[in-house]
């Protein structure tokens, strides 16, 4: 029987989507070239995290040589975000013009040489301001790493690609923040501790980044072509969906880079908090793995509201999770150090597995219902709206401390050990962070109505949807 036109007009829409969402894709490259060009990525992955968490997991050690307030060290974490966020979308464009690989590779560089300025900043105003230069590198890479780890990877296995890749940069991240939190304290020659912590993360970023300029190729991008289409995107329900639970969900992950020093005005030793903070990160870890399978598994067996669902529950969980670590954990006061440490280590192992799924799941749900070929500047979109106001969870936390829980600096920074310092700012923490999974919970919940419609949307065939 003929095909009608009607029917070959459906027929080309069907294939062109089929090959859109090709579940049999393979990397284009070599086995061995790709494998060797996503461990680098991973590698970048790895430094990227370990930068953000540098400073945080060597907060006490800041304020004490600065005399600061949780206020005070609240602006770096604040100018980190929104120079990282603005530099997001002029990375994004860039990438029209320059290959990726080496603009990580720049960008790699001058987040290093920032970090590296930071250990030896006389005060605290050089140091916000290396900071910022910090966010510009850290702006760069991360939309340019996430999109070129979507390009080279099929649509088949995106959730256990950024598994990996998140999985692999909370290892790294976990193993060098851990280092730089016990030796914080300790005296190298000239240097502290946390300043020889924070030269040797610079150096092997800088490192890394230029062996991806080097030895990583690119995949062509027509984000310039794409430009009109944006209006489009911006019209997808589950694209505001994404963007609008990132700016609440980013702001809890800020307000994390506190709980080190928590730990620390809980009575526990650097390297017993350290300690404690790996096993979340190592939760975080397996988390992003095992979810990066389960969410393949689930996009096959329930590919419309298997990753909402997901991404729901890690919401949902949060809430009492982070109840139990500030307000039913101890501190070491009076208690069996060695008994405390292991509830701790346990809780906040549960809690890093079960809360951090969001990210590999939003980065499928956006690749999945936006134009392969703007995963560049969609990701720094993303992101430049996301870490700009996420950045604020962290001035909430420093403001909620200082002026609402009465956090005392002069006794925090004097005796180290202070339970009811460790309490006002536990307090702050978990008023931001409970906010921003509530609101995630309730946006993922539209998402079951919204995503089943726009990851059928077909932009190969210039936007019509198929129904």
């Amino acid at each position: 029987m003929a095909l009608t036109s009607d029917n070959e007009e459906s027929l080309a829409s069907v294939n062109a989507l089929l090959k859109r969402n090709d579940y049999s894709k393979e990397p284009n490259s070599p086995h061995p070239i790709w494998t060797s060009e996503m461990l680098l990525l991973f590698l970048v992955m790895v430094f990227w995290s370990s930068d953000n968490m540098a400073l945080p997991a060597v907060y006490a050690e800041i304020a004490q040589t600065f005399g600061l307030t949780v206020s005070d060290l609240s602006i770096l974490g604040l100018v980190r975000g929104i120079f990282e966020s603005i530099c997001a979308l002029p990375a994004g464009i860039l990438a029209e013009r320059l290959e990726r690989p080496w603009l990580i590779a720049w960008g790699c560089c001058i987040w290093a040489g920032a970090l590296g300025a930071c250990a030896f900043a006389p005060n605290l105003r050089w140091m916000i301001v290396f900071r910022a230069v910090n966010g510009i590198g850290l702006g760069m890479v991360q939309p340019l790493l996430f999109s070129l780890v979507a390009d080279k990877t099929g649509a088949n296995g995106r959730g256990r690609a950024f598994g990996m890749l998140l999985c692999i940069g909370n290892l790294g991240q976990t193993a060098f923040t851990a280092f730089a939190t016990s030796i914080a304290q300790w005296q190298f020659g000239p240097l502290m501790g946390w300043q020889l912590a924070l030269l040797l993360i610079a150096a092997m970023s800088a490192f890394t980044g230029i062996l991806v300029g080097c030895l990583v190729t690119d995949v062509e991008q027509e984000i310039l072509v794409e430009m009109p289409r944006f209006g489009q995107i911006f019209r997808l329900p589950t694209f505001m969906i994404i963007i609008g639970q990132g700016i609440f969900g980013t702001a809890p992950w800020f307000a994390f880079s506190y709980l080190t020093m928590w730990l620390e005005l809980n009575c526990f030793a650097n390297y017993q908090a350290a300690f404690i903070y790996t096993c979340f990160n190592l939760g975080t870890a397996v988390s992003n793995v095992l979810g990066g399978f389960l969410l393949d598994a689930l996009c096959h067996r329930f590919p419309d509201h298997g990753p909402p669902a997901m991404a729901q529950s890690a919401a949902f969980l949060s809430i009492p999770l982070f109840g139990i670590i500030f307000f039913v954990l101890g501190s070491t006061s009076g208690a069996d150090v060695n008994h405390l440490i292991s509830v701790y280590c346990f809780t906040f192992f549960v809690t890093g597995t079960l809360i951090s799924w969001n990210m590999v799941v939003n980065n499928k749900m956006m690749s999945d219902v936006v134009p392969r070929k703007s995963y560049t500047y969609i990701y720094a979109l993303d992101r430049a709206i996301e870490g700009t106001f996420g950045s604020l969870g962290q001035p909430c936390v420093g403001w909620l401390a200082d002026h609402m829980f009465q956090y005392n600096p002069n006794r925090a920074n004097t005796l180290r050990c202070s339970p009811s310092d460790a309490a006002s700012l536990g307090r702050g923490v978990f008023s931001v962070s409970v906010s921003g999974c509530g609101v995630c919970c309730f946006l993922f919940s539209l998402a079951h109505c919204t995503y089943p419609r726009d990851r059928r949307r077909d932009w190969e065939l210039g936007g019509s949807s198929l129904q």
